[in-house]
């Protein structure tokens, strides 16, 4: 058998070798008596013309298979003069509307501070003026808080010694190491806690090590900057691709703009995880990230990471694990039988990067996160160094260069007052206000748990084609709750943390109000409500002008403050 494929292989071989060679021929039959000159200009504006058509069918392709064929049709049709306007037109409508709604909301009082005073004003006026505009804040916050996640500590003797610890150390910036050596260690020693709990400083993974950062947003830019660079050196990738799935959170979008790689997004399977499968044949030679969540934002699912882990060490590549929520829960389920055992962590071969925020369930105060690297070789790409500097020599370890000392150490001292005991109690708390919310939602005629995970995020849609979920969150606003809006599908959700737990059994009974509302409204809709615009931009093809929208919509909230 192999000798007549041989064989065959060696016949068309030869056939081609002809055929190119009669090619050969005709080509110097139609060339003879052409000047030597017009030969070499030929060749080469043949040549760069067929590496400009190689070029443009290249990036044709990276765009439909990145974009989708949907995507460039729109783009090329909004680019006719009829539609361009027309687009233009119902724009500026939907912004004027919106532009309406919140000058509505604009205080009159206090007057916008708009230039700096000639005279400075005293403490008392700059007291006054504070309170004056934090009237305006959502308030009941400490055990009665109706936000979805966003608030965290209930504590107020914790949060009283975090205060006093953040003014201790307020002129502290790690920078300067030398001069301030008390904040340095305790960023070590956050580091090391928090690796602790994660798989690291253990006798199978003593190299974990990792950084601070202002939050998990800044924690994913850093971990993915860092993979880039490394892939670049180890793997020579030049052209840089990260997976993720299309429940990975937005943070990955920043990156893929900031640092020039391109997205490719998998979809989740039917309990909303990343699909392995989908994943693996993703994968190519320019891929250096898998990026996996546990859990993810939207429905509070953990991703498979030992599998996509597996996947990763196999192929060669990166996987970055964002536990920036479930950082400091996840590592105490288990021992309370909630959940499986799955790994999700580096005690999983193949995790190279891990994010946890220390403001979320590590209960610090705003703009604290942990960054943890697989090795500290990794970690390196992370540093800028300036060695030709006429200022001198210079290295920075993160993106800012100076960094308040007064949030590492009430993150630090966040993490001792609390101890595993504390964690543990807070856990155990989370988990049965999931369970109890999850339970009191399937019993909603009309709404459907999403997601079998029992994490801190419980998410829900509506099973009746007539029950807009969206409207239904805009009566739960009337009601003073402030949920999280889902996209495809839509969807609530709420993220149960320390200073909401309460609120759980009055969230279901006014949800059950908001549902039957919802159901008797004549014009199914509610005055000064986001539905239609949530609606909208669900049922929008054209995700770029949606993107376009948004960014008009951050313009409008940034002037109307």
């Amino acid at each position: 058998m192999v000798t007549e494929i041989r064989k065959f292989s060696d016949q068309i071989a030869f056939v081609v070798l002809r055929r190119v060679d009669a090619m050969m021929i005709m080509v110097d039959d139609c060339l003879q008596g052409t000047p030597p000159s017009r030969v070499v200009v030929g060749s080469a504006l043949f040549s760069y013309l067929g590496m400009k058509f190689i070029s443009v069918g290249t990036d044709f392709h990276h765009q439909l298979r990145n974009r989708g064929l949907l995507r460039i049709v729109f783009e090329a049709a909004k680019s006719l003069p009829i539609l361009k306007d027309l687009v233009a037109c119902e724009k500026a409508k939907l912004i004027a509307k919106l532009d309406k709604d919140l000058r509505k909301k604009i205080a009159a009082k206090p007057p916008r501070m708009i230039e700096l005073p000639y005279d400075g004003l005293s403490s008392k006026e700059i007291m006054s003026e504070a309170d004056c505009r934090r009237a305006k804040d959502t308030s009941h916050l400490m055990k009665a808080s109706r936000m979805s996640g966003a608030v965290y500590m209930a504590d107020q003797e914790h949060f009283d010694l975090l205060c006093s610890i953040y003014s201790s150390f307020v002129h502290a910036n790690p920078l300067h190491a030398d001069a301030f050596p008390s904040v340095t260690r305790m960023e070590a020693e956050v580091v090391s806690m928090t690796a602790s709990l994660l798989g690291g400083c253990s006798a199978t993974n003593p190299d974990v090590c990792g950084l601070m950062t202002s939050g998990g947003t800044e924690s994913i830019l850093t971990a993915i900057r860092a993979t880039r660079d490394y892939m670049r050196v180890v793997r020579h990738v030049r052209r840089p691709e990260m997976i993720v799935a299309v429940s990975a959170h937005a943070a990955v979008y920043k990156a893929a703009e900031y640092f020039n790689i391109q997205i490719v997004r998998v979809p989740v399977d039917k309990d909303f995880r990343m699909d392995v499968d989908a994943t693996a044949r993703a994968i190519r030679k320019n891929t250096i990230l898998i990026y996996a969540s546990a859990p993810g934002y939207p429905h509070g699912v953990i991703d498979p990471v030992e599998k996509l882990a597996a996947l990763a060490k196999k192929n060669g590549v990166c996987l970055h694990v964002d536990a920036c929520l479930g950082g400091f829960v996840l590592p105490f389920i288990p021992s309370l039988n909630q959940t499986s055992s799955e790994l999700f962590d580096f005690r999983a071969p193949g995790v190279t990067s891990m994010s946890a925020d220390t403001h979320k369930y590590g209960l610090s105060q705003k703009g604290s996160s942990v960054v943890l690297y697989a090795s500290a070789l990794l970690r390196q790409y992370q540093y800028t160094a300036v060695m030709d500097w006429s200022g001198g020599l210079y290295i920075s370890p993160s993106q800012p260069g100076s960094r308040p000392g007064g949030l590492i150490a009430q993150t630090w001292a966040s993490l001792l007052h609390l101890g595993r005991k504390g964690f543990q109690m807070i856990t155990k708390r989370i988990c049965n206000a999931a369970v109890l919310l999850r339970a009191g939602i399937s019993s909603i005629d009309g709404l459907q748990v999403l997601g079998s995970d029992v994490t801190m995020v419980v998410a829900w849609g509506s099973t009746d084609p007539l029950l807009d979920i969206y409207v239904v969150n805009d009566i739960m606003i009337t009601k003073g709750w402030h949920l999280s809006v889902l996209h495809t599908p839509a969807a609530l959700h709420m993220c149960i943390t320390p200073a909401n737990i309460e609120c759980v059994p009055e969230l279901l009974s006014d949800l059950k109000a908001a549902v039957d509302e919802a159901r008797n409204s004549n014009d199914g809709c509610i005055s000064g409500g986001k539905a239609p615009i949530y609606g909208l931009a669900g049922a929008l093809p054209d995700r770029d002008l949606v993107g376009d929208i948004l960014k008009d919509v951050q313009d409008l909230m940034l002037r109307h403050v």
